[in-house]
């Protein structure tokens, strides 16, 4: 008996979730899985098993989803506000 298990890569995902490639990259690199289902490793490449992802979407549409996660430290430079020791000028 062969077994035959089905992944999405990344291209088939985004047609899924209804996002660009760019952005779930982007979800990924900030481990913001609350946007995107974790994926797996295969080789080099990311995958999601099709189970995965149909239980996340039902999950989500269950409203059963996690707690955000705390905001993340921003970068940069910090904006200026009017009471942050300027010359006033």
């Amino acid at each position: 008996m062969m077994v035959c298990k089905r992944f999405y890569n990344i291209g088939e995902l985004s047609t899924i979730l209804g996002k660009t490639v760019a952005s779930i990259h982007g979800h990924l690199a900030r481990k913001q899985f609350d946007a995107v289902p974790p994926p797996i490793k295969l080789g080099r490449r990311l995958a999601w098993p099709v189970d995965g992802v149909d239980a996340w979407i039902a999950e989500k549409a269950m409203g059963r989803h996690t707690p955000p996660q705390t905001p993340t430290k921003r970068r940069g430079r910090p904006k200026k506000t009017k009471g942050n020791g300027g010359s006033g000028k």
